[in-house]
């Protein structure tokens, strides 16, 4: 299905789906091993792993913004290139980091490349897919992280068992690096002459007065707020709470990918003719109840259990979020738009990251840190009420793909 879709797709979307895919492997070769990594081989404390993780976020804040106004100013192509360049250098920083401080350097200067990716990347693919496509392809372009982030972490725990983990993030530089030139080599500026220089940091601060849009993104925030203990918290948990090896993990992982790969685009076609705040809400719900079953969760299958119902959730949600983003965004300002959704979302994950590591770290009973993430996944689902309700009916409501338009009530 996937490779059916790309045939007729323009060229910068495969070459961005293909980026994707490549960019993730190395993505997928750290992550599930870095809180780990931070606690055993650089021995430094849990409340300070949550403040790396909150300074990688707090430095990738600003980054979403500048990669933003920076896209709709001198072209996506010139971000990608610079934040993919870069990133190649940054994650080959790592194995010179020895403590807190020199790791907390690196990380934040990991993220402020990393981070400016995304609003570019994200503004190319609605400047080449018009609207109705839109949902489709931000969904082929998530299949293509998920097949990267499948491989990334098998091979992840290969080199883990094998050798150590600082391999990791050689391979991960020799990746990006590769991405890097398959971007310059084959992607052509796609920015429309209707988008203007006159970009500001005023001009930013101005998208809050789109208060629909505002809403999105605080309630997008909040997802990100639960979902970052998926990377953050549950590595940790997993391995000092049930016993798992940093394999085991990694496993969990690409399991969690491998779902979203078969099932993503499939779920996106039977989700277009719904109205998307309603599916953005099933989503959430599931995934609320997918983290609160981890405080059952006691061995391997188990947590399986609980990833595989957070992941049905995370593909209900992303079927949709990104393609709502993108048709809110004006087409002079998309890479803004982006950017601003981008800040908002990494404040609430940059704040999950912190919250998450001081609850694991103080609670007496540990497990009890999933009923609680839970709770707030589930409760803040009446904000896309409001949404609903705020948003124009073309955008909540697409046009109808059939001779029925069904409807979620909620």
């Amino acid at each position: 299905m996937v490779l059916e879709y790309l045939k007729g797709s323009p060229r910068a979307f495969k070459i961005l789906v293909a980026s994707a895919l490549i960019e993730n492997m190395a993505f997928g070769l750290v992550i599930p091993f870095f809180a780990i990594y931070m606690e055993q081989e650089i021995e430094i404390s849990l409340p300070l792993i949550g403040i790396v993780l909150a300074g990688y976020t707090i430095a990738g804040m600003p980054a979403t913004v500048i990669g933003g106004m920076l896209a709709d100013k001198i072209g996506r192509r010139a971000v990608l290139l610079a934040s993919l360049g870069l990133m190649s250098v940054t994650m080959l920083m790592y194995i010179f980091a020895t403590n807190f401080y020199t790791l907390l350097a690196v990380a934040m200067a990991d993220s402020f490349v990393g981070f400016m990716y995304m609003p570019a990347a994200n503004a190319m693919l609605a400047d080449v897919i018009p609207s109705e496509k839109r949902p489709h392809a931000y969904s082929t372009l998530r299949i293509a992280w998920n097949v990267g982030i499948v491989f990334g972490p098998v091979a992840g725990a290969i080199l883990v068992e094998a050798h150590s983990m600082k391999l990791l993030f050689i391979f991960g530089s020799l990746i990006l690096a590769s991405a890097f030139i398959m971007n310059m080599l084959f992607i052509r500026e796609t920015k429309s002459d209707a988008v203007t220089d006159k970009i500001t940091f005023r001009s930013v601060a101005a998208v809050a007065n789109d208060h629909p849009f505002l809403v999105l993104c605080v309630l997008t925030g909040i997802f990100w707020f639960f979902f970052s203990q998926w990377i953050s918290v549950l590595p940790i948990y997993a391995y000092n709470q049930l016993g798992m090896s940093e394999g085991a993990f990694g496993l969990l992982f690409a399991a969690s990918a491998f779902m979203t790969i078969v099932f993503q685009l499939w779920v996106t076609s039977k989700m277009l003719s719904f109205r998307r705040s309603a599916v953005l809400v099933v989503g959430q719900l599931v995934a609320a109840g997918g983290f609160a079953l981890i405080f059952y969760a006691n061995d391997f299958y188990s947590l399986l259990a609980c990833i595989m119902v957070i992941t049905v959730g995370e593909i209900f949600f992303m079927s949709m979020i990104s393609a709502v983003i993108a048709d809110m965004a004006p087409e002079e300002k998309r890479g803004i738009y982006m950017g601003f959704s981008g800040l908002i979302q990494t404040l609430g994950q940059g704040g999950g990251f912190l919250f998450g590591m001081w609850l694991l770290d103080t609670m007496a009973v540990k497990e009890q840190i999933w009923l609680v993430f839970g709770f707030i996944c589930g409760v803040t689902t009446v904000g896309y009420v409001v949404f609903a309700k705020m948003v124009r009916p073309e955008i909540d409501r697409p046009k109808k793909l059939g001779s029925r338009d069904h409807e979620l009530t909620m």
